[in-house]
């Protein structure tokens, strides 16, 4: 099981997509580097996966996820449910 992540970018940018619990505590960087540009009406390929383990790679606990997406100065979140 995991959640699959797709994005498209207009311009080459740094992109940073962590993953926080309830509490607002980070659990695991997901994705953290420079990317190009995507061709327009496309996304990146591969998606970023999350495989619902934590930075020393156990897996979470049941419950609400935060996923944050920062492509320079545009941010996204995302609610994700670990069953």
């Amino acid at each position: 099981m995991a959640y699959s992540i797709q994005f498209a970018l207009p311009a080459p940018a740094h992109v940073r997509i962590a993953v926080f619990d309830s509490r607002a505590a980070l659990v695991k960087v997901l994705f953290d580097s420079d990317e190009p540009a995507t061709v327009a009406g496309y996304f990146r390929t591969p998606p970023i996966e999350w495989d619902f383990t934590d930075a020393h790679g156990a897996l979470v606990k049941p419950g609400p996820y935060r996923l944050y997406f920062k492509a320079e100065d545009y941010t996204s979140t995302s609610d994700v449910v670990y069953p």
